[in-house]
């Protein structure tokens, strides 16, 4: 039952507020650096802006040398970015990483490949693959061609000397 989950999701809130605020400083394998591969697949856009770039450091430090971070996130000017009420939007127009703020409180971040390319390289990974990808949903009910913005990217944790 949900009952048998609460050592698992406490395990998860944990690595989460490890990874964006306390940081990794107890004696876990996750901190020597052994992961080999990150996915990180509509992560980023839930982390607050403010805790990005530690957020990076501290995936680059438990990738191991050679480790590579797949992502996929939501890219500008996404079906769900466009429908967002001017008044939603809580970052500067000239942002490349837009934020909104939805009704309910969560954020919704929306990412251009340069400034992705910027965060994982100022964090040291090295970029081995990075584009938009444009995929059409099509409601039957209604007829509607929806068009889906992503940013797909792969990262190396390059070996340094």
């Amino acid at each position: 039952g949900e009952s048998d989950n609460v050592p698992f999701l406490q395990e998860v809130k944990s690595a989460y507020e490890q990874l964006t605020s306390k940081g990794l400083d107890g004696p876990d394998d996750v901190d020597r650096g052994i992961v080999g591969i990150v996915l990180m697949v509509f992560v980023l856009s839930a982390v607050t802006p403010s805790r990005v770039e530690r957020f990076l450091e501290q995936v680059y430090r438990t990738t191991k040398t050679g480790g590579k971070v797949c992502f996929r996130d939501y890219g500008l000017y996404d079906m769900s970015m466009l429908r967002f009420p001017a008044a939603a939007r809580k970052s500067s127009a000239r942002s490349e990483n837009p934020v909104f703020v939805r009704g309910e409180g969560t954020i919704a971040r929306f990412f251009s490949v340069e400034a992705t390319k910027e965060s994982f390289e100022s964090a040291g990974f090295s970029t081995v693959e990075l584009r938009y990808c444009t995929v059409f949903n099509h409601n039957r009910k209604t007829g509607q061609k929806l068009k889906r913005v992503f940013v797909h990217g792969v990262f190396e944790k390059p070996n340094v000397l």
